[in-house]
């Protein structure tokens, strides 16, 4: 098997979030482990730090980890909010931090991403514009998160949340995307692939980019005891919304990437990538990786790769 296509594929794919469940590692031991990473034959595939933006100050004592040609990148978090009132509130302290982090860390840190949980109730676009605005002024890219777990209801909702966003990015430069729960450490916390077909999907069609975070710990959908579930995987999860893109899937077809639990249905090629008869080039995986599917947070960076590796899936550092 040729490399090109799965190192579009894997190409800061995965982002480091050592910090939260269920590694749950404290800081010091995580960004010492992104540290490593970095200095990794596989570095090319990590992709930013996941922190809280109010922990952005405790990295301090690390940066001499870091440098400009080895820089420690960021995706911050913001935090949860009841009401648009302290969402706004919340978000200018915590920006306030992006700033003091810039200028602790100078060339050897960057915050680039940001993520932001929506409250519970939004009307939309007051709140989406000023989020906007303010990363904007930063040079942010954000992923919005809404903060209600699925149910039949919050579908609908969730409709409504990306007809928002993509009037919000109809109006200017900045574009807002959207960040997707997958998982969690229990069993209700995974969506359905009928569900993340409709996020792929819905986003899709509004041209909305991505980012998903939790329960993609492994290459391909399978069922894990320890949450009593089935998993998705990052592959059917990433190459179900390419192929949608590039072949513009209905929903049925979408679920049946996702849901397929055959590693050998997927093949990297070096000109591009197939699922059965489906295929989509190494130059669109690139192209749509950038402004689509961006990434994934993930407790392990290790996991992922050994898993790859495990179903003979090979790569090596990109050039």
């Amino acid at each position: 098997m040729e490399v090109g296509s799965i190192q579009a594929f894997l190409t800061h794919l995965i982002d480091y979030a050592g910090l939260f469940p269920p590694a749950s590692l404290p800081l010091e031991t995580s960004v010492r482990h992104y540290a490593s990473y970095q200095a990794d034959p596989d570095a090319w595939m990590l992709g930013h730090f996941v922190i809280p933006a109010s922990a952005l100050m405790d990295l301090a004592p690390y940066k001499t980890l870091f440098s400009k040609e080895q820089p420690l990148k960021i995706a911050a978090l913001g935090r949860k909010s009841a009401d648009e009132e302290s969402c706004r509130k919340y978000l200018l302290e915590d920006l306030n931090q992006v700033a003091s982090f810039h200028a602790e860390f100078a060339e050897s840190g960057k915050v680039g991403v940001w993520e932001q949980p929506l409250p519970p109730a939004w009307e939309g676009g007051s709140l989406l514009a000023f989020i906007a605005e303010e990363a904007k002024k930063r040079d942010l890219r954000v992923f919005c998160e809404l903060a209600e777990p699925f149910h039949p209801e919050r579908e609908a909702r969730l409709m409504e949340a990306l007809d928002a966003i993509a009037a919000i990015n109809a109006q200017g430069d900045m574009k807002l995307g959207l960040k997707l729960r997958a998982g969690g450490v229990t069993a209700e916390a995974f969506p359905t692939v009928e569900q993340v077909a409709a996020v792929l999907i819905g986003c899709r069609d509004r041209g909305i980019a991505l980012k998903f975070t939790a329960g993609l710990h492994h290459p391909i959908r399978m069922y894990r005891q320890e949450v009593q579930t089935r998993m998705h995987g990052f592959l059917n999860v990433f190459t179900a919304g390419l192929l949608a893109c590039v072949h513009q899937l209905d929903a049925q077809t979408v679920q049946e990437i996702l849901g397929d639990e055959q590693a050998e249905h997927f093949s990297f090629q070096s000109d591009g990538l197939t699922w059965r008869e489906l295929s989509i080039s190494a130059a669109d995986i690139r192209r749509l990786r950038e402004v689509a599917l961006c990434s994934y947070g993930s407790c392990s960076f290790d996991e992922p790769r050994d898993d790859l590796r495990g179903l003979h899936f090979t790569f090596q550092e990109e050039k």
